[in-house]
Order: structure tokens, then sequence, then C-alpha cells
């Protein structure tokens, strides 16, 4: 177990399990989510093993109180094993000063989760589960360019705010998982593929499906991902305008990602998609 400090969870087990635990008690009852986690935490080590048993165990109850559901046994068991010392044998080998800021800690976890906690509180996932688009659609879509900078090459300031409100294409591609719990498989991140095209359009029925050239990234491969999210697409008007096989993606697994939701003074998606459609020399 990787440590970088005496927090509950300041160390790599704990923080492996957090999103295990949105995703149980996302997805079932307060009982049968501890279950699942006890279940599945078992399969990799137990309380043999008390520094590890220890990060899970003491994260639980932490994440649990400050959600509002700490049950009475969770709680009571976290006690007794702050009581009893269990797991100190790693804090107490480092030294006296390690030793003595754990059991600061561990003091103070006891004292909260001990008070009262909070009503029942939502569990969010922080994951896009959602599939958006079908394979093969072509989808346009406004730019959002007014109040933003350019971060890219190919066109002057002033060039790219008088872009805003054009319309831009992608065709979704196929979608791609990560993330997945291991508790709750169907809780994970998607993400859309797409391949963009050149061409800059006043309005989405002027465009030909047809006589769109895609764009290639310097990997060679001209694939992107994006969030799986509909959010950024309502925002900026989008249209679906036809519908194709994709082509096969190449063997290259480099997919470059583009943020759609991202307005930083080195970053917006604009700029981005912007400067690689008029990377041409010619401006098309």
């Amino acid at each position: 177990m990787g440590t970088w400090g005496a927090g509950i969870t300041s160390n790599d087990t704990a923080q492996d399990l957090l999103d295990e635990y949105k995703a149980a008690f996302y997805s079932y009852d307060v009982d049968t989510a501890v279950k699942k986690i006890d279940d599945y935490v078992r399969t990799m080590f137990n309380e043999s093993d008390e520094e590890e048993f220890a990060a899970y165990y003491y994260s639980l109850a932490e994440f649990m109180w400050k959600k509002g559901i700490l049950t009475d046994k969770i709680r009571e068991h976290a006690v007794k094993m702050v009581d009893s010392e269990f797991g100190m044998g790693l804090w107490t080998a480092e030294g006296s000063s390690a030793e003595k800021e754990r059991r600061k800690v561990l003091a103070k976890f006891r004292n909260t989760i001990t008070s009262p906690q909070c009503a029942p509180k939502k569990i969010k996932i922080d994951y896009n589960m959602n599939d958006i688009f079908e394979d093969g659609e072509y989808v346009a879509f406004r730019l959002k360019t007014e109040g933003k900078s350019y971060t890219s090459e190919g066109l002057t300031e002033d060039e790219f705010h008088a872009l805003d409100g054009k319309y831009v294409v992608f065709q979704k591609i196929r979608s791609k998982v990560s993330c997945v719990s291991a508790i709750v498989p169907e809780v994970c991140d998607r993400w859309a593929v797409f391949r963009m095209f050149y061409g800059v359009y006043n309005s989405w029925d002027e465009i030909d499906i047809n006589k769109l050239e895609q764009y290639v990234f310097d990997s060679g491969n001209p694939f992107f991902s994006v969030e799986s999210t509909m959010f950024h697409f309502k925002k900026r008007d989008f249209k679906v305008i036809g519908k194709d096989v994709p082509p096969e993606e190449t063997k290259t697994n480099v997919i470059q990602g583009i943020y759609l939701g991202i307005n930083r003074p080195h970053y917006n998606a604009d700029s981005y998609i912007l400067g690689r459609i008029y990377s041409k020399s010619a401006k098309q």
C-alpha cells in the first residue's frame, strides 16, 4: 500500500476504493452496498493485512459519515479498531513522528464518526454514463467563440470571433468506456469517439456530408473523443444531418480528447477545433 500522509484517505487503497463507494451507494440501498463493497474488498485482502484493511474500513466509515448514511455497525467496528490500535504497526515502524501524527488523525476520526451526522445526501457519480448519438451520425453544431481567446494558429483574433454561431461537423464513430466500477459495471465513464471535418458553415442545411474531408491528427489517427454528455451539444444547437457507416479505425490507440466544456486562457475547444480546421494553408 502506498501512503503519502497520515490522513484517512492519504493512501492508494482508500483512493482506489472511493469511486467504488460512490458506485455502490449510488446503485444500491445502504445494507446491500456495504455487503457488496465488503465482498469485493475481501477478494483482495482481509483483516490479516491490517494496514490495507484499516485503510479500507476507516475510509468507508468516513465516506458514509460524510454522506449521512453511517450505520451503527460500521461505526462501532471502526471505533473498536481505533481503540485496539488496529493497523498501527506501519506507523510505529515509521518512527515516533509518524506514529504521533497518525494517532492525532485517528483521534479526530473517532470523534468525527461518533458525532451526529448530517441527513442522508444524494450520492453523485462523476462519470458520464449515457451513450450519445448513434454510430455513424453526422452532427452539426454551432461554434461559441464570443468572449474567448484564440489559442491556436491559422486565424487572427478577429477572424476567430467572427466565426461565432457558425457550424462545424463531427461524425460519431463509436463509444468507448473507461473507469468501470468493479462492483457495479454499469457505472462507468463513457466517451463518444468522433471524426472531424474541414469546413465552417453558415447553416447546417448547407452541409453536404458526401463532400466532407476529414481532418487527421499528427498521430495519424483522425479520431478523437468527447465527454459522453448531450449538455454541451444542446448548448450549441446541434443538428443530426445524416448517417452513414462509420469508417474503420486505424490501428493506433492514440485518441485525442476535445473538451467542449473548458474555457480557459490557455485552452478552449473552439480554438482547438478551428486551429485544426484552418490548419491548411488555403483556408477552406
